[in-house]
Order: structure tokens, then sequence, then C-alpha cells
């Protein structure tokens, strides 16, 4: 699907799933690199920029989450810049760029303050809601990762488990997603003043310090709920050894209580044998032993 908007000194281009028609409209109206146009049709695997004499193409990624399978997936988004036209192409929807684009479709004011200055304002105004919308979805990691430390110390352990996994399994996709095009962000910040003009270069730094943050939360969330899944299976690890410990020690109170109970068993003379009270004797002998045995647990606290 094409969609064309035209500004004062900026058109934008806008292909979601490019067909090959789009790509001959691109290849009749521009002079674009061979490479370049077929990299549009395929998925790639990494970021780039490459600087040309008279554009600029770049691939950036996009991270989606999928609440049902609860992860985190790339999306990829193609730009090239020339002096006066943005080209945009991806074959899902990216949140920030829809937004951007129908702003300046539907409102002219905001048509007149996102494309009234050159492609490299646009490019800017692009690539800042990318990154903010990264940095606002933060918010949700971190709520995940405070309720998974209030679980684990209101007793659930166990189920939070599988939970870790999952919270830990999105920050690293997310992570993997994020920190290639760190590199990306700076070679614009470097390079792009040369295309656009050096007024642009605060701006492109402005973007880069908003990938930095993202980055950063990224990390700080990654040690976070490492931090957590040590402490989770530290308390895991201490409860089972209570239980082993519980039954460790009425094994050993069970024990002479078993011996006793077998030898007066057998079916051979034993003293007490013709006594009428033998049987409580007994009795008596086995509770004595048993309290004094409770006694000397709890008095070492393994009780």
């Amino acid at each position: 699907m094409r969609k064309i908007t035209k500004g004062s000194r900026v058109t934008w281009i806008d292909l979601q799933n490019p067909t090959k028609d789009d790509i001959q409209y691109l290849k009749e109206n521009y002079n674009f690199h061979p490479l370049v146009l077929e990299e549009l049709q395929v998925h790639g695997h990494r970021p780039k920029v490459e600087h040309y004499k008279d554009y600029l193409f770049m691939i950036l990624y996009y991270p989606v989450f999928n609440k049902e399978r609860r992860e985190t997936r790339p999306r990829q988004l193609n730009i090239i810049i020339t002096k006066d036209t943005l080209i945009t192409t991806h074959h899902k929807i990216i949140l920030p760029i829809k937004s951007l684009l129908d702003n300046c479709n539907l409102y002219s004011e905001s048509k007149k303050n996102y494309m009234s200055e050159g492609t490299g304002q646009l490019l800017f105004y692009a690539l800042s809601g990318f990154w903010k919308n990264c940095l606002t979805r933060m918010q949700r990691i971190n709520q995940r990762i405070d309720e998974v430390e209030k679980e684990i110390f209101r007793g659930k352990e166990k189920e939070m488990v599988l939970e870790i996994s999952f919270v830990k399994t999105d920050i690293i996709d997310f992570l993997r997603i994020i920190e290639p095009q760190e590199e990306i962000l700076d070679s614009l910040y470097r390079e792009g003043s040369s295309f656009f003009g050096p007024e642009l270069k605060p701006y492109f730094s402005d973007i880069l310090g908003t990938h930095n943050q993202v980055l950063n939360h990224l990390r700080t969330y990654k040690e976070t709920i490492l931090a957590l899944e040590d402490t989770n299976q530290s308390l895991l690890s201490s409860k089972t050894n209570e239980i082993i410990q519980l039954l460790t020690v009425f094994s050993v109170i069970m024990l002479p209580l078993t011996f006793i109970a077998s030898v007066w068993g057998m079916n051979i003379h034993l003293p007490l044998d013709d006594n009428a009270i033998g049987f409580w004797v007994i009795i008596g002998l086995m509770s004595i032993l048993t309290g004094l045995m409770v006694f000397y647990f709890r008095k070492k606290k393994w009780l």
C-alpha cells in the first residue's frame, strides 16, 4: 500500500508491504542503487546505514511485544532520505511511524509543523517518536518486575519461576533488538550533518540520547531480574532444605520407635511378655523416648 503525503518542502512516501509496482515507481522516479531497491522487499537481519551522494539508506528495527506469546520480536523499517523526499517501507504496521503519518494527513497544522523544514527535520520527528515510544514501553517492563518482586516476598516463589523466565526473555529480546542500533544512530549523528547541514546535529544527538536511555534502562532491568531470579532460587532452596530437615527429624524420631516395636513384635520370649502391664510399659517407654527427642530437637532449633 502506497501513501504519498506532500508538504511545502518535503514529500513523504510510505510503502507498506511494497510490491513490484512500488519498487518500479521508485526506480522510475529516483536514482537509487539497485541493491537498495532490492533490500526494500526482503527481511534483513541487522540494522545499517549507508551514505550515498544524493541520499541515505537506513534499516532499523522496532520491538513489538506479542501479548499472547509474551515475547518481543523486531519489525523492520527501511528509510531512504533524499534532499526533498522521505521514503519509509515496512511489512507490518509500526505504530510511531503510523501515528506521525496520520497526523500529517489528518491535520494541516501538524503537516505544516512536521513537513515544512526539510527531510532532516522530518526524519528527526520520525526517529524521535520511534525511540520515545520504546522508552514509554520501559514502564511495562518495570511494572512486571515490580509485580514479580512483590509476589516473591509473598511466598509465591514457585509460581514466579515461570514468570521470571518470561520477563527475562522479554528483556533479552528487547535488548538484542535495541543494542545493535546504537552504532547506526551514532553514524547518523557523526555523518548526518554533512548531508543535512550542521544545524541538525543537536537533533540527531537528541535521538542518540533517547536510544541510550532505552538501552540503559534495559541493562538495569536485566541486572534486576537476574538478581530477583537468584533471590527467588535462594528462597526456594531454603524452603526445600527446611522440608528435608523436617522429614529427617521425623525419620530420626521414628527410627528407635520402629526398632522397639520390631523387637517386641518378634515371635520369641522377651521380658514383659507375661506381665499384664508390659504393653503399657513399652508404650510409656516409647512415649518418653519420643518426648526426649522432641525436646532435644527443639532445643537445637531443628523443629
